[in-house]
């Protein structure tokens, strides 16, 4: 549904000083603007130029273009892009509405623009672009002079470094997103979203006990309180991911339920898809290998379904069923699946691909093809140390030596 267009749309008539009975008359009713601002109907071309019109026209504003090249309209459109998970278009419509904010003097505007089209180089894992993106919206001067801003812009910079592999600076963008957010005294939301960021990073990193302190101290006790239901859910889930990583299965199902209470696919198909997707890869790799399990893969297979899956989610849901298969001892179907996934590993972050290396391995060496597997754990141990993550690397490196030895794992 329209989060983003609904909260840019109130962001954007309340800055206008307009009711939304002035923003809809006398086209649309006050109650029409209401199911728009909330998520809860999506706009067409049509009703988006109108809005963007009455947003352009309303007394007391600075001079606006109101046609489809005006920058109230295309951030509009931006957003609504955004929402129906068209990331390319949504990214061409950022950059073309950042342009026109600049010519129309509205540096905010711009600079709220170009994070969004980060955003949607992130989704497209167009990583290094979008690195050098963020870092130059976090340098900017409006960033410096506003560290809330400052915070979201690391926020994005750590997501992208830890996308591309680059975990160390994963981290260190993260502490700084949340240091930016201290500093600001920044509102739960922009708190929260650091706090994920850094946990995830640190997760990633072989940072559990301190990713899981944070989670205790800061996050979960801010997705309580916040009223954004998805951000809170998106809590939850990066709580229960850093438990699961911590080997606690009991309190990773328990986090992970409760952010499937607030992750409803009604609100976000999306979403869904892909908290079922991270959950079905969480539960698997602490060896819960239950009908819960399957049922997250099956939902998620469902939901993509419905969204379209990206080169990436399709290689995440062969890697769980992969593993499905490698634990229900189908060793030769794993291999499949698997194999399937490596080759697709250039859409994979490099610790993903070590993942899906190292379990690949795993299945070959059951088959007692342990040349190939040496192979693949090679492959796993180098692409984890490339990351970052050393422990990661070294567990890998123990479990070749065992192979080596023709030792039981």
């Amino acid at each position: 549904m329209g989060e983003t267009f609904g909260k840019k749309l109130r962001t954007a008539r309340q800055e206008s000083f307009l009711s939304r009975r002035d923003l809809g008359h006398p086209a649309l009713r006050e109650r029409e603007i209401s199911l728009l601002e909330t998520g809860r109907r999506e706009p067409g071309r049509d009703v988006i130029g109108y809005l963007a019109a009455r947003l352009a026209a309303a007394p007391g504003g600075p001079p606006r273009a109101d046609g489809e090249d005006g920058a109230v309209f295309l951030s509009l459109a931006a957003a609504q892009a955004w929402d129906e998970r068209n990331y390319f278009a949504c990214l061409e419509t950022a950059v073309a509405a950042a342009a026109a904010a600049r010519a129309e003097n509205d540096a905010r505007g711009w600079w709220e623009l170009s994070l969004l089209a980060g955003s949607a180089r992130l989704r497209l894992g167009h990583y290094p672009f979008c690195i050098r993106q963020a870092s130059a919206l976090a340098r900017h001067p409006l960033a410096q002079s506003r560290p809330e801003l400052r915070s979201r812009a690391q926020e994005l910079l750590a997501r992208a470094c830890q996308g591309a592999g680059r975990l160390p600076d994963a981290v260190r963008h993260g502490r700084e997103a949340v240091a930016s957010a201290q500093e600001g005294a920044a509102g739960p939301e922009v708190s929260l979203a650091a706090y994920l960021c850094l946990a995830a990073a640190l997760t990633e990193s072989g940072g559990l006990s301190e990713a899981w302190e944070y989670c205790q101290v800061f996050l979960l006790p801010l997705a309580e309180s916040v009223p954004d239901t998805r951000l809170a859910g998106k809590g939850f889930w990066t709580a229960g991911n850093v438990a699961f990583r911590r080997g606690d299965a009991g309190s990773g199902v328990r986090l992970h339920q409760r952010a499937a209470e607030l992750l409803s696919p009604r609100l976000d198909v999306g979403l869904w898809a892909s908290f079922n997707k991270a959950s079905a890869s969480m539960r698997l790799a602490s060896g819960l290998h239950d009908e819960q399990t399957l049922a997250c893969i099956r939902q998620a297979e469902a939901a993509l379904a419905v969204v379209g899956a990206s080169p990436s989610d399709a290689l995440d849901l062969l890697h769980a069923r992969g593993r499905w298969q490698h634990l229900s001892g189908n060793h030769a179907e794993a291999v499949d699946l698997l194999s399937e996934a490596w080759d697709g590993r250039s859409y994979l972050s490099p610790q993903t691909a070590a993942e899906v290396a190292l379990l690949l391995g795993l299945s070959l060496a059951s088959l007692g093809r342990t040349g190939a597997a040496a192979d693949r754990l090679r492959e796993s141990e180098s692409l984890f140390r490339r990351a970052g993550a050393a422990d990661r690397s070294g567990h890998v490196r123990t479990l070749s030596a065992h192979l080596g030895r023709g030792t039981d794992w």
